[in-house]
């Protein structure tokens, strides 16, 4: 009881805090030299022209992205040390499976909700999970991404995933969160994020996406394991 009362109190907090962020960010948006610095750490951050956020910076649409990201990062049940969320995924051609299939003996896993990673295949494996859209055509849309409408159904994402797997002609497996978002909802992986995962745990935890999304670190982390090889 008291568990539940102090979860909700913290969600209500950081519903709080997400809306002042967005609201300041909102002012600060109007004040030219603020705009200024704003646009440049975008820019230095993101990798995109900052013309494609003025139209709804500190708009709902931003509102919402906000709190969808602290607030599954409340809510997520992985946490750096505990057991690995063995969550449902699908193939690209409808095949049913679990994460930690994707594990091999003691052989670290890097799950990534984003961007690959690929450079230590000989002693590390790869897994990049196809979730939500971040900014899909009928949501916070950017001018310089692609044209992708919110999922649907299971079979959009399937074709999204498609469509990425033979953009990016990676060898990195990539799986499809299930529709019900199990998988992202577990991590609080949206937009995205990055874990390594040991022996059915966690063992590294990365930030929430797009500010903390991090491969350095992942980099540094594999580094490391490596020299104990």
């Amino acid at each position: 009881m008291l568990a539940e009362l102090g979860h909700n109190i913290l969600l209500s907090l950081t519903a709080l805090q997400a809306t002042i962020l967005v609201i300041l960010l909102r002012i600060g948006s109007s004040i030219p030299y603020v705009k200024e610095r704003i646009q440049k750490f975008e820019e230095r951050n993101l990798l995109v022209p900052y013309q494609n956020f003025w139209d709804e910076y500190g708009g709902k649409k931003m509102l919402g992205c906000v709190l969808k990201i602290m607030l599954g990062d409340v809510n997520k049940t992985a946490r750096l040390g505990n057991l690995a969320p063995n969550c449902r995924l699908i193939s690209t051609d409808g095949k049913e499976c679990r994460l930690l299939d994707f594990a091999k003996g003691t052989r670290p896993l890097v799950l990534n909700f984003g961007s690959f990673v690929h450079d230590y295949d000989d002693e590390v494996d790869f897994l990049t999970v196809y979730i939500l859209e971040a900014h899909p055509t009928d949501g916070w849309r950017w001018n310089n991404n692609v044209e992708i409408p919110q999922h649907k159904s299971l079979e959009d994402r399937l074709a999204a995933a498609e469509m990425l797997k033979k953009s990016s002609r990676c060898s990195v497996p990539i799986m499809v969160d299930a529709f019900e978002n199990e998988a992202s909802k577990a991590y609080g992986a949206w937009p995205e994020r990055l874990f390594i995962i040991q022996d059915g745990k966690i063992v590294y935890e990365g930030g929430t996406g797009p500010y903390n999304y991090k491969i350095t670190e992942v980099q540094s982390w594999l580094e490391k394991y490596k020299a104990r090889l």
